[in-house]
């Protein structure tokens, strides 16, 4: 899809760069590590930022707030682990690496002013885990919610494998068929094939 360039970061998680309509703005999908590439592309096309959409707290989707610049919006119910990231950071990287708390602002993406966003509330991941649909593109972008394979884990802080499997059966299930979901590791596919091919999603749904 010309609309919608992937990023990947170091931490495998992806940043997509989405043009929603048929001018220069654009915004990215998650913050991860690195997005000085993302930015730099930016710069490079003459594109410009409308803002970030951020599936959840975990750092290898929010940490790249603090090279931010423009409006960011999440679900509010994540705010305190896109804020802290440094326990997470030395979870993954070693006791050794400090990072400051985000001190900018966030919205609350539940509050959005877009008319082409749809926003899914889909806790188990975690606690503000959420889910962004475009419908004139036909794609949902859905963090660590869903991947092509697998699903999120649920063992992390503000995990729930209850809500996991409700947010499955209830969210899940109203996305489209024939759209194209983007996950925030590894390859996208289309929700049909995801549906029939996924263990996780085959052995949840009821």
């Amino acid at each position: 899809m010309n609309d919608i360039k992937k990023f990947t970061s170091f931490a495998t998680s992806n940043c997509y760069l989405i043009r929603p309509f048929d001018n220069e703005i654009v915004f990215l999908i998650d913050l991860p590590p690195n997005i000085d590439e993302v930015i730099h592309y930016i710069n490079t096309n003459n594109l410009t930022i409308g803002g970030a959409f951020i599936t959840h707290g975990h750092w290898d989707h929010a940490i790249g707030l603090s090279s931010f610049d423009s409006k960011a919006y999440i679900n509010l119910d994540d705010e305190h682990l896109a804020r802290n990231p440094s326990e997470q950071v030395g979870d993954f990287l070693g006791d050794k690496v400090s990072v400051n708390k985000y001190e900018g602002n966030l919205h609350n993406v539940l509050d959005h002013e877009y008319d082409f966003l749809n926003v899914y509330i889909n806790p188990g991941h975690t606690k503000g885990s959420v889910s962004f649909e475009f419908r004139d593109l036909g794609v949902v972008f859905t963090g660590d919610f869903i991947f092509k394979d697998s699903i999120g884990r649920t063992d992390l802080y503000s995990g729930d494998n209850n809500e996991m499997i409700d947010s499955i059966n209830n969210v899940f299930t109203l996305f489209q068929d024939d759209f194209q979901l983007f996950p925030g590791h590894g390859d996208d596919d289309t929700v049909i094939n995801i549906k029939n091919n996924n263990p996780f999603i085959r052995e949840y749904l009821k």
